[in-house]
């Protein structure tokens, strides 16, 4: 914002200042008119010395101008935005809480350690927990690695504060992707440190996990590659969410097989897997749409309804840190009810029940059905 404000300072001053020097030309101008229509050469001399001064000490002030600009943008521009730029700087959440602290704000401690420095990335939360209501009161971290993770864990412990642990594992990628930009059509990191979010999310899901102790599944246990802190599970679910289809994104959004190519194999197969699900999805959908609706089973109605919100609404509620649970479709007559469950954000959004059910419903009558009704649950 500091740095939008200034730019349109700088342009304002350019354009006062060419301004400034357009009217004196044009009264120099004036002045050799003048003279030449009275004949004096000392007025004429005198007049084009001006002009020439004013002509010169425009076009100095103007290629300085742009050089500053130029040198200006090399700095904003070089790897980070401005706000990447400035949380990188900020502080206010590195560090640890210690137990006495934890205690003095009613909670209790609890710490999860992510990653190791064989992979470059190291990564620990420092949670304090009011265990009755399981919200974080207070977030913190430590972190070594690329400059941007830190950008990516100061808006993850900005998010975690005050929020149940329910709630933090809701957390994904577009959410803190999105904050973390300064243009809404650009994206907020360069594509080589696009895993630092990766890295960041996982974290949080995995420390969910083990402070609700949750049994991690064989995929969640099982590590594949040595240069990635990523599991298995992690690494599909990677694949499937950014669309992942070559080795450069795979590389650029997980670090796997960037320095390990013991895990080659393993990493082609699971590629090879998404091409695979595509194409499936690609003909399963193809069927639907040429099935009526209403001819579908209650199992294909709900694979329908997944697909629409898909292409229509999803994506918006995904970058609001929401999303919706597609439970059951119900025929009552010529009607067809369609019980939905919010999530994330979209569970405790005023307009849940309102705005954006209006949406949802107006997308799914115009994709699959005119007599639809959507009910949340």
């Amino acid at each position: 914002m500091f740095l939008s404000v200034s730019l349109l300072v700088l342009s304002f001053a350019r354009i006062a200042s060419l301004m400034s020097n357009l009217i004196c030309s044009f009264k120099v101008m004036v002045t050799l008119l003048w003279g030449l229509a009275k004949y004096s050469r000392q007025k004429i001399r005198i007049a084009l010395t001006i002009f020439y001064l004013r002509f010169s000490l425009a076009c100095y002030c103007r290629h300085h101008y742009s050089k500053g600009l130029n040198n200006m943008d090399m700095q904003t521009n070089n790897e980070y935005g401005v706000k990447v730029a400035m949380l990188i700087n900020d502080s206010k959440y590195r560090g640890v809480i210690t137990e006495e602290e934890a205690k003095g704000l009613g909670a209790s401690l609890f710490t999860y350690s992510y990653g190791d420095e064989s992979v470059g990335y190291t990564l620990t939360f420092y949670w304090a927990v009011n265990t009755v209501e399981d919200t974080v009161v207070l977030a913190r971290y430590t972190y070594e690695g690329v400059p941007s993770g830190v950008a990516v864990n100061y808006m993850l412990a900005l998010m975690f504060t005050n929020k149940t642990i329910a709630q933090i594992d809701t957390v994904n990628y577009q959410v803190i992707e999105r904050l973390l930009r300064d243009n809404p059509t650009i994206e907020a990191l360069p594509a080589s440190e696009n895993y630092s979010i990766v890295f960041g999310i996982d974290a949080a899901k995995r420390a969910v996990k083990v402070f609700t102790n949750q049994a991690l599944s064989h995929d969640e246990k099982t590590f594949p590659c040595k240069d990635t802190p990523l599991s298995l599970a992690a690494l599909k679910d990677a694949i499937k969410t950014h669309n992942i289809q070559n080795h450069e994104a795979l590389v650029a959004y997980t670090k796997a097989g960037s320095v390990d190519l013991s895990c080659s194999e393993t990493l082609n197969g699971l590629l090879e897997a998404h091409q695979v699900a595509l194409k499936e999805q690609e003909e399963a959908e193809n069927i639907l749409s040429a099935t009526p609706f209403a001819e579908l089973c209650e199992e294909g109605r709900i694979i329908a309804i997944d697909t629409a919100i898909d292409n229509t609404v999803r994506q918006f509620l995904i970058m609001d840190g929401g999303d919706i649970d597609v439970l059951s479709v119900k025929e009552k007559g010529d009607e067809f009810e369609v019980y939905i469950s919010y999530l994330g954000a979209c569970s405790s959004c005023s307009s849940s029940g309102s705005g954006t059910l209006i949406a949802i419903e107006n997308a799914l009558k115009h994709k699959l059905h005119p007599n639809i009704r959507v009910i949340p649950i």
